[in-house]
């Protein structure tokens, strides 16, 4: 029988910490979002929520591969996309209630944020923009990462049959597709809003499966990150050279350079950086920023119990509901920034956003909790597995 990995309470607050960044980033007009990591380098917290969730699929879904076999772990992860599937509607249908309400009662221009017309098909044309949902096909704005986490919760059963079989061919065959996605970026399905997803499933399944990767590989034991000074001392400055890239061609960047020196700035951003197609440069700037985020935290780190720590890792423990509140919180923050865009709006809307999603993460680990049974000081039967509720799940 195949061990069973205990969660990683960095896995969980790592995520945590993403799901608050998206919620920030998705308001529309918001001023938080240019302090965000985004800004200081080409990747943001879109590849965190996609690596971890790959990382847990491989907790969650392994086991039940090598105990149960192939059928069994296809049928647990459709059964986890039916579940996906469902938020997603239901999250839409919210959300649209949400504009429904700013635009018909608070007479708000629609097309004054791309986040409220990102919804106007599910007004003009109800029953298509339905249909084209129903095969996710209509993708209002923010509903991208969820629809390419049903695809590859739905096809990664394969991949760890794949590579349970033939190993790190199975990771060969993820980058090979990846590279198909930056020589074919057309490759991307259709979107009733915005002609096409803002992520290429070709691509960002890469990301995906290098962390499902990684927690085969952590668990097996056969290869650990080296603790290097030296690695880290790379890492730390590849992540740093390329903020400073960033700021360096940003429009601040050459306000606040004398202008003798400005001819020696970049006149362009960090090339082969598209969010779309997760061009070379993202994709090695958030391995470089995994890489030194593991090396700086250590899994045993004492402040990884505190109460702010917990609170972070209950919130990325129930990431796919504190996901789609945040959405329609974004979506409701945005239409109250369109409205009013004072500073004490927004940090009306950003406080209010934040706290509501921490609380609802604590909710529901406090309902977790009691539904456990107590664990026994002295168990009749020694066991190396730990109980399936240690088991991730995922978004």
């Amino acid at each position: 029988m195949q061990q069973r990995q205990t969660r990683d309470a960095r896995l969980d607050l790592f995520k945590g910490v993403a799901l608050l960044i998206i919620f920030i980033n998705h308001v529309g007009g918001n001023p938080l979002a240019k302090v965000m990591p985004a800004r200081f380098g080409p990747s943001d917290s879109a590849e965190i929520f996609v690596f971890i969730s790959g990382y847990a699929i491989a907790l969650a879904y392994g086991p039940v591969l090598a105990e149960h076999g192939f059928a069994a772990c296809q049928r647990k992860a459709l059964d986890r996309c039916r579940q996906l599937w469902v938020a997603n509607i239901l999250t839409m249908l919210v959300s649209a209630l949400v504009v429904a309400f700013a635009v018909y009662i608070g007479d708000l221009p629609m097309e004054a944020s791309n986040r409220l017309e990102s919804f106007a098909p599910l007004f003009d044309t109800p029953v298509t923009a339905m249909a084209w949902t129903l095969v996710l096909m209509y993708l209002p704005f923010a509903f991208d990462i969820l629809a390419l986490y049903i695809l590859l919760v739905a096809v990664a059963p394969l991949f760890l049959w794949s590579y349970a079989r033939f190993g790190y061919a199975a990771v060969a065959l993820s980058v090979l597709l990846y590279l198909v996605a930056q020589a074919a970026p057309g490759l991307v399905p259709p979107n009733l809003w915005d002609e096409d997803w803002n992520f290429s499933p070709l691509a960002w399944q890469c990301v995906f499966f290098l962390g499902t990767a990684l927690a085969l590989v952590v668990r097996s034991g056969r290869v650990r990150l080296p603790q290097s000074r030296w690695l880290l001392t790379a890492v730390l400055a590849l992540l740093g050279g390329m903020a400073v890239w960033k700021f360096a061609a940003s429009d601040i960047g050459h306000a606040v350079t004398p202008a003798a020196l400005r001819g020696w700035l970049p006149e362009e951003t960090i090339p082969w950086a598209d969010k779309d197609t997760l061009g070379p440069m993202r994709l090695l700037h958030f391995l470089a920023l995994a890489c030194a985020a593991a090396l700086l935290v250590p899994r045993d780190a004492g402040w990884l119990r505190s109460a702010p720590a917990r609170l972070l890792v209950a919130c990325g423990r129930h990431s796919l509901p504190v996901f789609c509140v945040g959405v329609v919180l974004s979506i409701a923050g945005s239409a109250l920034l369109v409205a009013e865009d004072g500073a004490l709006m927004v940090v009306a809307v950003n406080l209010v956003g934040v706290a509501a999603l921490l609380a609802l993460a604590l909710v529901l680990e406090r309902r977790r909790t009691r539904r456990q049974p107590p664990r026994q000081s002295k168990p009749a039967v020694p066991s190396t597995a730990s109980t399936p509720s240690a088991v991730p799940e995922t978004p």
